[in-house]
């Protein structure tokens, strides 16, 4: 049984980057969080990947983060930019999203507008530096094997 290459679970496209060798994913991640570090908000630790897959290992690259106040909730914003491996080789390039409010877990406010301004804001930024140092994929066709065409995209 076959299965798609790629795990895409956040970002627009797939973010696909072909992989020669350790070095070349170790110069991607270099380049990566070198591009992440000119952003104010970006720390170089970062949450865990929460949609790692056995099949699918990931890296967390760092956090975007920021605070907001809505009402009396202190809300953290956690955006993580996310580099994972693909089933047959290569890698794709993600990211997610974690809110902490009141020191909490708790996605309560993931909808609300100031939060999703803040959470687009770290995404285009992410997904602009992802696109220099990948070729955007989409899924053209899935077969009931698991078996998946890609498409790319402008």
């Amino acid at each position: 049984m076959a299965t798609s290459n790629f795990h895409n679970k956040n970002a627009s496209a797939i973010f696909a980057v072909e992989i020669e060798d350790e070095w070349a994913y170790d110069d991607l991640v270099e380049n990566l969080e070198s591009e992440f570090n000119k952003h104010s908000d970006y720390y170089g630790y970062g949450k865990s990947d929460p949609n790692e897959l056995r099949s699918f290992p990931s890296k967390s690259l760092g956090s975007f983060a920021n605070v907001i106040t809505i009402g009396e909730d202190t809300i953290d914003i956690f955006v993580t930019p996310v580099i994972r491996n693909g089933y047959y080789g290569g890698c794709n390039l993600d990211w997610n999203v974690e809110y902490c409010v009141n020191g909490y877990n708790d996605d309560t406010y993931s909808d609300d507008s100031k939060t999703l301004e803040v959470v687009n804001n770290y995404v285009e930024f992410i997904e602009n530096t992802y696109s220099q140092y990948s070729q955007p994929l989409g899924v053209f066709a899935t077969f009931s094997n698991g078996e998946t065409l890609y498409h790319l995209l402008a």
